[in-house]
């Protein structure tokens, strides 16, 4: 058994060419040229093994059939392995090319997903203060979570409609909310037993079917104060039907100004209340963008703060229920520049500002 040197040189010479051209064309990734490289690279990769074989074994055969045909000899190895190491690179390449849509697909819908996705509800109750230049007893304070949550504060600001007609007691609305936690309740099941805000703010109305939008009327607490230290009750008409649901009523600056004033008239006794909550008005079933929103009633309580007149109400809470809420209450409160935050501590991925220091959990 004696080679053929010079077969054997194109044999290895031909393997080294293909497998190189392969490997440079893999490298290179799926261009407009590929499927031209890989047939090529196969072609002398598949020499390799003919050359090699009938080098050694000039009287050697063997027979192979492909696609109905069947040949014999040198031709019929090297046109089966041809064919063969072909139809697998283009099986792997179409894998290859698949799983790059699937990953590019998958981060689109990622990114579609996070542009799409809905505010998530903040648990914890946490405070954000942030106080008037040049009056520190006056302050704006950032209070995140479920409504719920919150105790303390003198006086509740409801998101009220135009007709003044209380929401459901168990939706999830600041008006819901305030009319069940208003209410007497059975101990044992924690139903309604009387609809006291409800029924006082009716009361209050005087048999007038609706009032102006940005007007405001005051309640007692009734059971808010028990289980939440509440005063007493605002309620500021901050949206009015649109004949397909409620929208933000157009004077919504005016509209905290005069929730602010009126709350500064509630008393318990002699005590004077001295703080005030507001949720984002509108922004829920009244549908209005919350960044502008926020700004606009920053820039009221803000005014509010200032004075004239002297303000009753020093202590102004915005409600910042989701963290959607909390961003744009961010946003705004860092652009106002009559507010300097007043924190504790350091928050973690907050923006930097001179003169704050972070949250404090309420």
């Amino acid at each position: 058994m004696k080679a053929e040197p010079v077969v054997l040189a194109m044999a290895v010479f031909s393997l080294l060419v293909g497998l190189g051209g392969y490997a440079w064309r893999s490298c290179r990734g799926d261009g407009g040229g590929s499927e031209r490289a890989y047939v090529v690279s196969w072609l002398l990769i598949s020499l390799f093994p003919v050359l090699l074989i009938f080098s050694f074994f000039p009287q050697s055969e063997f027979s192979a059939g492909v696609v109905g045909a069947t040949a014999t000899g040198a031709v019929a190895l090297f046109v089966f392995l041809w064919w063969y190491g072909t139809r697998t690179t283009r099986a792997a390449a179409t894998v290859d090319r698949l799983r790059g849509e699937l990953a590019g697909r998958t981060r689109e819908a990622e990114e579609l997903r996070a542009l799409l996705r809905l505010p998530s509800p903040i648990e914890e109750t946490r405070t954000y203060e942030y106080v008037l230049d040049g009056a520190t007893d006056r302050r704006l304070i950032v209070i995140t979570g479920d409504l719920r949550g919150v105790k303390g504060v003198d006086v509740w600001v409801n998101s009220e409609n135009t007709d003044m007609q209380m929401c459901r007691f168990h939706e999830t609305s600041i008006s819901a909310i305030i009319r069940y936690e208003g209410a007497r309740r059975d101990p044992v099941t924690g139903r309604v037993v009387e609809d006291l805000v409800a029924d006082e703010l009716r009361t209050r109305l005087g048999g007038q079917p609706s009032v102006e939008p940005g007007t405001s009327i005051v309640t007692g607490a009734h059971g808010l104060a028990e289980r939440h230290g509440v005063m007493g009750v605002v309620h500021a008409a901050a949206v009015h039907g649109t004949g397909a649901g409620y929208g933000q009523v157009g004077n919504l600056a005016a509209c905290v100004r005069n929730a602010l004033a009126l709350a500064g008239e509630v008393r318990d006794g002699e005590r004077r209340a001295a703080s005030a909550l507001l949720p984002i008005l509108g922004a829920g079933t009244g549908g209005a963008p919350v960044e502008a929103t926020v700004r606009t009633m920053v820039n009221a309580i803000v005014g509010h703060l200032s004075g004239p007149p002297e303000p009753r109400v020093r202590s102004v809470y915005l409600l910042a229920y989701t963290d959607a809420e909390l961003a744009a209450c961010e946003r705004a409160l860092d652009d106002c520049e009559r507010l300097r935050p007043a924190f504790t501590r350091p928050r973690p991925g907050r923006r930097p500002r001179k003169g704050g220091k972070g949250p404090r959990t309420s």
